[in-house]
């Protein structure tokens, strides 16, 4: 009467609950797989059939219990999501009750399924040992701009599938799911390097940054991870048709996101709502079916599952029986309260070493006060602009470890040394390293850079190199500090081009945005962004795309808020990728103009129109330069080629003129249309978008 009764109030309190949370990802993960590699499907039959024949094989002896290497790997921007030793410890106690029926909520489990709840016999050990013979506690710690990606780029560091069970923590997901794993089955060509489970930060273990709620999680997924599929089947829609998951002691149900724990969608015996594979949050156990499908995936070659618990392989990672494990030397990690300051601030560093406990450590502060320092948090304060290192040696028994990053802490001036009339068009390389923060947090492969040409009409610039940049890969640049103080300027105004391999507008959502910050960069206010058909400039597929002409390049113009016209603001630009990005330029930052001008050279014939794109009812001018005397000759043409306008425009000196055009009396309707101007031997031409 108390076990129903129990169970009885937890299907009343659940189930409100449950729909706030998130739920698993594998289906998904496993829909791209297929996508991309069809002979998946042939794996998973033959994976069918291997098991069948395997399952009157392989049951376990009582008391033998396989033991499988793990390894966390924490991504994180030094947040919360950088969760404790204790928490992952915790999840591994969870995970392991789960899997041998020593969960405290194992008792829970109704009559109907007690004869067959199982112990799995799994047993999930900390890996002590690199394969090098390293030492290792089992965790490594990655700080990544990634972690808020949550997605396979987000799994650095991984080691080697097969051998180690791969746990990525991260701060977020797609799609606001809390985990995903992928099928052993899934795991073919370079896939082996995303082998493994990937789970928001506040779903590991019960302690820490997360909740009761988030026990099973990890249980669920590694689950998944030994071919287990959700009770309702290959599919992440529960509660929508009767579904089968291969088990046969697992009865077929809709599948739950609440803890009915009496509820029956598809005739016959109640649903098994309390299945660790379930959506119910309030999952007690594996059935005896389950772990047999388990044991038929460790005796797979799918994804060397079948090495993961040899007694070589335990050896090999320090997890078998008796081994004994040894204290690990540190590894040297910091982070600063603030890298972006003014002169004669003061920031907070924090020691995080990881692996071993930190005996003793060593500060050293290039161009800060104090200059050094044994302290755990010293505070260091700046008086001089420019960029500083900064290094941290930590020590004890077993060895030392020096983290040292040279541009780590940028200082800027302290009263600004330019005003709106301040042009900035880059042309000085030194100055522009100088006096820009070229900022790449965590140093990758994508990063902000001054170029001596690819500008405005070849002239320098400063470029962010983000061809086949990963999904939501985030790159800023801040500027010096103006004095707009006087309230002149109006309008802040730069000239940008990049292309993308996209098709459409659903696949530019890559973003270029715009902040302020009139307190040293200690808090940045929005001032909007660019991003779809407003940001692509040009066409240049997924080739490395460097701009040659002026009509590859378009002027951006964002209104100065009022707040922002003091006398020490400063700007950033963040540009965050997609999938189908390439490289970005910026060119020209300056208050007072936004004419897309021309230089006093030689130069073949070229146009350029802005606004670009214009609203139906607006009016651009098209500006043309020329080296030669020319006859011109308009036209504008459609998509098709088909001309929809032409017009003479007679003989033109050399040097610049401007041409109006009006969208409205044109009666264009909204599109993508293409200027050009000839003189019978030359022609320049251009893109033209009406919204």
């Amino acid at each position: 009467m108390k076990l129903l009764l129990m169970a009885g109030l937890m299907a009343t309190i659940i189930p409100a609950f449950a729909q706030q949370i998130p739920f698993c990802g594998t289906d998904e993960q496993r829909r791209q797989a297929i996508a991309q590699h069809p002979e998946i499907l042939e794996r998973e039959q033959a994976f069918e059939a291997f098991a069948a024949n395997r399952l009157l094989q392989i049951a376990r002896i009582e008391g033998e219990t396989l033991v499988i290497p793990v390894v966390f790997h924490v991504i994180h921007d030094y947040g919360p999501e950088n969760i404790s030793d204790a928490q992952i410890y915790d999840a591994i106690e969870k995970i392991n009750q789960d899997f041998n029926a020593t969960n405290p909520d194992f008792v829970n489990t109704i009559p109907e399924f007690e004869g067959i709840a199982a112990n799995c016999q799994i047993e999930f050990r900390l890996a002590q040992k690199e394969l090098s013979g390293g030492c290792t506690n089992g965790i490594t710690r990655t700080a990544s701009l990634r972690t808020y990606n949550g997605s396979d780029y987000a799994k650095l560091d991984g080691w080697q599938s097969g051998k180690y069970l791969n746990i990525w923590v991260t701060k977020s997901l797609p799609a606001g799911t809390a985990a995903y794993a992928y099928y052993p089955t899934s795991i073919v060509g370079i896939m082996h390097t995303v082998d493994g489970i990937i789970c928001r930060y506040d779903y590991v273990g019960t302690i820490g940054t997360a909740g009761s709620y988030a026990a099973h999680v990890l249980s669920h997924e590694i689950g998944h991870y030994l071919n287990l599929q959700h009770v309702w089947g290959n599919s992440n829609a529960p509660g929508v048709a009767c579904g089968d998951d291969m088990v046969p002691d697992t009865p077929m149900t809709e599948g739950w996101t609440s803890c009915n724990i009496a509820g029956n969608t598809c005739g016959g015996s109640v649903d098994n709502v309390q299945n660790h594979m379930e959506y119910s949050y309030c999952s007690t156990m594996f059935s005896n079916g389950q772990k047999n499908r388990m044991m038929a995936a460790l005796e797979s070659t799918d994804a060397m599952r079948n090495n993961l618990w040899t007694e070589e392989n335990l050896m090999l990672t320090g997890t078998n029986d008796g081994y004994t494990s040894m204290p690990c030397a540190p590894r040297a990690d910091f982070y600063a309260s603030q890298r972006y300051i003014c002169a004669g601030e003061s920031i907070t560093f924090n020691d995080v070493s990881y692996t071993g406990t930190v005996d003793t450590r060593s500060w050293t502060f290039s161009g800060g006060f104090p200059a050094s320092s044994t302290e755990s948090n010293p505070v260091v304060t700046y008086d001089t602009p420019g960029w500083y290192a900064v290094s941290l040696q930590v020590n004890n028994a077993e060895g030392s470890n020096t983290k040292e990053v040279m541009q780590y802490i940028h200082v800027a001036p302290a009263v600004a040394q330019r005003d709106r009339n301040y042009y900035d068009n880059f042309g000085d390389g030194d100055s522009a390293i100088k006096n820009w923060v070229l900022y790449n947090k965590y140093p990758d492969a994508f990063e902000w850079k001054w170029r001596n040409t690819n500008g405005y009409w070849n002239s320098p610039c400063i470029w962010l190199n983000s061809n086949q940049a990963p999904d939501l890969e985030s790159d800023v640049i801040i500027s010096p500090p103006y004095n707009l103080a006087d309230g002149l300027a109006n309008f802040l105004y730069f000239k940008y081009s990049t292309t993308s391999d996209g098709m459409g507008a659903e696949d530019y959502t890559m973003s270029l945005k715009l902040y302020y910050s009139t307190n040293c960069g200690d808090s940045w206010i929005s001032m909007g962004k660019l991003t779809g058909d407003d940001l692509i400039t040009s066409y240049g597929g997924s080739i490395d795309f460097y701009p040659q002409f002026p009509d590859q390049w378009r002027g951006a113009i964002f209104s100065l808020p009022e707040n922002s016209k003091q006398d020490h603001v400063q700007f950033k630009m963040e540009f965050v990728a997609n999938n189908y990005s390439n490289h970005i330029f910026i060119d020209d930052f300056n208050f007072t103009s936004p004419a897309l001008d021309v230089p006093t050279v030689d130069m073949p014939v070229s146009i350029t129109i802005v606004p670009n794109p214009v609203y139906q009812s607006a009016s651009a001018q098209l500006h043309v330069q020329t080296a030669n005397s020319m006859q011109a000759k308009l036209s504008i043409t459609d998509l098709a080629g088909r001309v929809i306008y032409q017009m003479d425009l007679g003989q033109k000196a050399p040097g610049s003129f401007v041409v109006d055009l009006s969208a409205s009396d044109l009666q264009l309707p909204a599109g993508c249309y293409f200027i050009q101007m000839s003189d019978g031997q030359t022609t320049a031409s251009t893109k033209w978008i009406v919204l």
